[in-house]
């Protein structure tokens, strides 16, 4: 049966998940890099309501909210471990290749590229002469 308490842990799940998934697609859009935890909205959802709720539940601060405090905390407990494997692994693949805003950066730095070879070819005189003819080998030939 679920109770009105554990409507606050689904919906303390779900604004992780739901901050988490903004953070991934402004990530992918090159607006912030993996490693800019202090930019995620994600980490700041997840430590603002359940590290609070985990001191209020451990210390028995507010005894009228422990069942709202409790429910939350669970859920902070149960996902510290997710939440610690993300910063270190968000930490470990910046140094391994370029994210994010770097991404974007050399992507520019290659269409900058092909568009300066571009120009210079479209500089090149159509139909240039060849400096060597082959001509005269082919006519020394002789077929039988």
């Amino acid at each position: 049966m679920i109770r009105m308490q554990d409507i606050g842990e689904i919906t303390y799940g779900g604004a992780v998940t739901l901050t988490e998934w903004w953070d991934d697609r402004r990530i992918a859009d090159g607006r912030i890099a993996k490693k800019d935890i202090w930019k995620k909205a994600s980490f700041y959802t997840y430590l603002g309501i359940g590290l609070p709720a985990t001191l209020m539940s451990a210390f028995g601060w507010w005894r009228n909210m422990e069942k709202w405090t409790e429910h939350i905390s669970h859920g902070f407990l149960y996902d510290m471990p997710r939440f610690v494997y993300n910063i270190v692994k968000s930490m470990s693949t910046e140094s391994q290749g370029r994210t994010g805003s770097d991404a974007v950066k050399q992507a520019q730095d290659i269409l900058a590229q092909r568009q300066a070879v571009a120009r210079k070819n479209a500089a090149l005189p159509v139909g240039r002469q060849a400096a060597r003819s082959y001509e005269p080998e082919f006519n020394t030939v002789g077929v039988i």
